[in-house]
């Protein structure tokens, strides 16, 4: 099984003995986030959450984002990307300001790479 975002991130975060609220605190996000992250709940970080991830668990951070990229292998990724490309410019503007809301409602902000 290959390794995935979150199994690293959590194998890593126990071998040094840090809890997930330790490594929220640290990184100053959410206890949930920090589990959805290590679940692979479909979630993924913006880069600067990944850099203090990377600094906290001592990790390099290239090999996290390389993993954190693995998200757009997925089919579902693959079929809103194919959408976008087909889409005017209006209903992609329209399709961002919805997806931002989302996120804002569902973690607080909107992801920072979303602009």
């Amino acid at each position: 099984m290959k390794d995935t975002l979150g199994k690293v991130i959590s194998n890593r975060r126990e071998e040094l003995g840090i809890s997930q609220r330790e490594l929220a605190k640290k990184v100053k996000i959410s206890n949930s986030t920090v589990s959805r992250i290590e679940n692979d709940d479909k979630i993924t970080p913006d880069n600067n959450t990944l850099k203090a991830i990377s600094e906290v668990l001592q990790v390099d951070y290239n090999y996290l984002l390389a993993l954190n990229k693995q998200i757009d292998d997925e089919p579902e990724i693959r079929i809103i990307q194919r959408a976008a490309r087909n889409m005017d410019q209006g209903k992609k503007e329209e399709m961002l300001k919805v997806l931002k809301q989302h996120f804002e409602e569902e973690f607080g902000s909107a992801d920072g790479d979303m602009q």
